[in-house]
């Protein structure tokens, strides 16, 4: 088996192919144009993993608005999967769960993902989620000792996050939720940095100094023409 490093930002996510509760998945080109959230876990039938699994089943159509995909994968078989989701689903009050659970029997894809440790602890599996962009471009990793429970609010609020920063060519401050100020990109000139403030107080932004000024998030988080018109007008600073 193949030792990799764990993918970083900016990064290309690893390609890979497995079988799943919901048939073949190729990564990523069964999910061209959409995001996707990685979740990678220890096991079935394990409590913790219980939990992070049905909170993300119950935050799945949430996030397809958002114009992601949640997708589990661990070392169980697809007939293991099928029946621990049949058990979550008595669990869930009678509801499906809403994920599709794929099998990495032979730790392929962990080890690409560097969620399978190696040395001592060779074979021991961690826990991970990576968000990946419509590119399938790497833009968050988190990594979680097995007794730790996800927290799926903190990753939807850093999802909505990355789209606002990709669409709306801006930044997040500290403790960002939607519908909070942005941050606009700083002048890269010093001609552009003499007629800031007042360039961006007259189109509406709040400058608090010539480098740091916020303005209203539209609410944009997915392609659009206004966000081609971001793109080069952050260009142009």
């Amino acid at each position: 088996m193949d030792t990799y490093g764990m993918p970083h930002v900016g990064q290309s996510a690893p390609a890979f192919t497995a079988r799943s509760t919901g048939g073949v998945v190729n990564f990523p080109e069964n999910y061209e144009g959409r995001w996707v959230m990685l979740y990678i876990y220890i096991g079935d039938f394990m409590p913790c993993c219980t939990s992070d699994i049905l909170a993300l089943s119950n935050a799945a159509a949430r996030f397809q608005s958002y114009s992601t995909e949640i997708i589990a994968v661990s070392p169980d078989s697809v007939a293991a999967h099928i029946a621990w989701l049949l058990s979550l689903r008595n669990m869930n009050k009678g509801s499906d769960i809403n994920l599709n659970l794929i099998s990495d029997r032979d730790l392929n894809i962990s080890s690409k993902y560097a969620v399978n440790n190696v040395g001592d602890d060779a074979g021991k599996l961690e826990k991970a989620v990576v968000i990946i962009d419509q590119t399938g471009v790497v833009q968050a990793v988190h990594t979680f000792p097995h007794a730790t429970g996800i927290n799926i609010t903190e990753l939807e609020r850093q999802l909505l996050a990355l789209q606002t920063a990709r669409y709306q060519f801006a930044m997040t401050p500290s403790g960002w939720t939607p519908g909070d100020e942005i941050l606009e990109y700083p002048p890269q000139t010093l001609a552009t940095a003499g007629k800031n403030v007042t360039e961006r107080t007259a189109s509406g932004s709040r400058c608090v100094d010539w480098y740091l000024c916020y303005r209203q998030d539209s609410g944009l988080r997915k392609p659009s023409p206004t966000s081609q018109v971001e793109a080069q007008r952050t260009k142009e600073q």
